[in-house]
């Protein structure tokens, strides 16, 4: 499976920039925002109120989060040569 999942052509390079480089594309940050936004939606419509407010904070604290990581290999080089960190904390993770 892990073999399977590294050669994928859409999941392979998307998992060894992640695991070599913390890299997670732009393309993919929008997709995750629209999948929160619409299981949000449909959420207001089956879910009480309460439920709905704490997802969407727990959304919003994970669409904060992915949004701090390079978006590009070219992004992540950029960083690394300017002294930045990568994401949160400092370059070695």
């Amino acid at each position: 499976m892990h073999a399977w999942l590294y050669n994928h052509k859409i999941f392979g390079p998307f998992l060894t920039n992640w695991g070599e480089k913390r890299v997670f594309p732009t393309k993919m940050k929008f997709f995750m925002l629209a999948m929160m936004s619409s299981s949000l939606i449909i959420m207001s419509f089956t879910v009480p109120v309460r439920g709905v407010v704490y997802t969407g904070i727990f959304m919003l604290f994970v669409a904060i989060w992915a949004w701090r990581w390079p978006g590009s290999v070219e992004e992540h080089d950029k960083r690394i040569a300017e002294g930045r960190k990568i994401g949160w904390f400092n370059n070695s993770f």
